[in-house]
Order: C-alpha cells, then sequence, then structure tokens
C-alpha cells in the first residue's frame, strides 16, 4: 500500500491527487458531468452573459474543460496535480492545459469566465494562499468577467459527508473514505483507501489522505472584494435560492469590477 504523505504529516495538495490520477474518471463515472456545465449555463443565461474565453481552475483530468469546449467555448484548464493534466492531456488536443499553482500561475491572458468547480477551493487550506489564489484568478479576469465557483460548507465537512464507501465487485476502483473534522482549525481530513485489480486480476490497495479547509461565506466574501470582484450571488448548490445553515455546497457568482485584469 503506497500512503500519499510526507515525513512531517502534511499532504502536499498535488500529491493528493497523484496515485488515483489514473482512476480518477473511472471513480467518478457517476457523477452528472453535463447537469454541472448546464447549471452554470443557467447561471450565465440568468445574467444575460456570454462568455467566449474560459479558464477552468483546478480542471482535474479535463472532463468538464472538454464539454466546455464541446459547446463553444475557447476553454484553457490548469491544475495543480501534473498527474491529473497528464490526463486531461490525453484526451484531447483542443484544450490547452497547464500543470501551475493558482496561487503563482501567469497564463499572460485574461479571461471572461473563471470556473472552478468540485469543491476544488477547499483544497487550499491556508487561507492566506486562498486569498492569493482568488487575487490572481481577479488578475486573470477580464473587467466585467465572471468567476464562478463552488465550495463545501463546514457543516458538510464537521458532518462526515465524505464519509462513503462502495466496495461492490462492480466498482472499479472499490474505495472506504473516513474522515475526521478539526473544529477548531475548520479542518477535515479524508483517509481514502483504493482497491483496483492489477494487470493479473489481483487485488491491489493504495492510500490517499485529502484535506479541506472550510471557510464561512463571510471569509470568501471578503476574498472576492480584496480580488477587485463583486459577489452577485450566493447559491444553495444546483438551486437559485440562498443558501441555509444547512447547506452542505454552494455556488459564488461574481463579477470583476476593478484591479488588473
Amino acid at each position: 500500500m503506497t500512503e500519499v504523505q510526507n515525513e512531517g504529516g502534511i499532504i502536499p495538495e498535488a500529491d493528493q491527487f497523484r496515485a488515483i490520477a489514473p482512476f480518477y474518471d473511472s471513480l467518478m463515472a457517476g457523477v452528472p458531468y453535463g447537469l454541472w456545465v448546464c447549471y452554470i449555463e443557467d447561471i450565465l443565461s440568468k445574467l444575460r452573459f456570454k462568455p467566449q474565453t474560459v479558464l477552468d481552475l483546478a480542471c482535474g483530468t479535463g472532463t468538464v474543460s472538454e464539454l466546455l469546449h464541446c459547446r463553444g467555448f475557447d476553454v484553457v484548464g490548469v491544475d495543480l496535480s501534473e498527474d491529473m493534466i497528464d490526463v486531461a492531456r490525453s484526451k484531447s488536443g483542443n484544450v490547452e492545459y497547464h500543470a501551475v499553482d493558482a496561487s503563482q500561475m501567469d497564463l499572460g491572458r485574461s479571461f471572461d469566465l473563471v470556473l472552478s468547480l468540485f469543491d476544488s477551493l477547499n483544497y487550499i487550506t491556508d487561507a492566506e494562499t486562498l486569498r492569493r489564489a482568488i487575487i490572481n484568478v481577479g488578475k486573470h479576469t477580464h473587467t466585467g468577467g465572471l468567476f464562478i465557483f463552488d465550495v463545501n460548507t463546514i457543516y458538510a465537512l464537521s458532518n462526515h459527508f465524505f464519509d462513503q464507501a462502495n466496495m461492490s465487485e462492480s466498482a472499479n476502483p472499490k474505495y472506504i473514505w473516513t474522515s475526521k473534522f478539526d473544529h477548531s482549525m475548520r479542518i477535515c481530513t479524508v483517509n481514502m483507501i483504493f482497491e483496483i485489480k492489477d494487470e493479473h486480476g489481483r487485488p491491489v490497495q493504495f492510500k490517499e489522505v485529502h484535506v479541506q479547509k472550510g471557510y464561512t461565506l463571510e471569509e470568501l466574501g471578503q476574498m472576492l472584494t480584496d480580488a477587485g470582484f463583486e459577489t452577485l450571488n450566493i447559491y444553495n448548490a444546483y438551486k437559485f435560492r440562498k443558501p441555509t445553515r444547512r447547506s452542505d455546497r454552494v455556488f459564488f457568482v461574481a463579477r470583476k469590477v476593478s484591479g488588473d485584469g
């Protein structure tokens, strides 16, 4: 079994998707990516905003990037994990992909729309680093452009929404996830055990440890303001109503109103 962690017990963000990268698409096979993209398009329609260029931030293996490209958008995908980007690049030559840290990226261009989906920003567990990443998003967003992202709420992380398993014979990979939440730090640590079959059909297990931080809506709103964004809406996920204290995922919709970009 291979554990993705270093001697100090701190899991580098890029390493959290290293071992699982080749199997990630199989793991996410049941995720309705198309519905997620339709939800984003519905948000854009409500705002009567028609972007042409899109930056898919923390794009993973590029599934959403490819869907956006197929719907006519000019897409660039970035992700911290080189392993995930390698998988994304293998899918198509039509989307430009970069392995880059969001807090340090400099792509030399700005976009009409920046997206960050699947609670990717929760993986930035240092608040100052997240603030710099959002400021950097602002530098890559045209004035008048939008930044749309979702996050897992503190409620979800503290109530073990990550705890899940699928050990059925049809699952590949099989997995068991268990989480612990540190209330003082608002840090959720998820131990992920995966089982795959090797080329001889024998079961092989490996482990990844994922870490997410819960941020308040006010904290995220202030980071957006600092980056020159105006928060237009905060939605309970997949709906167009305000989140409640029991919302497990929320979407932010912000417009770039000032600063670089």
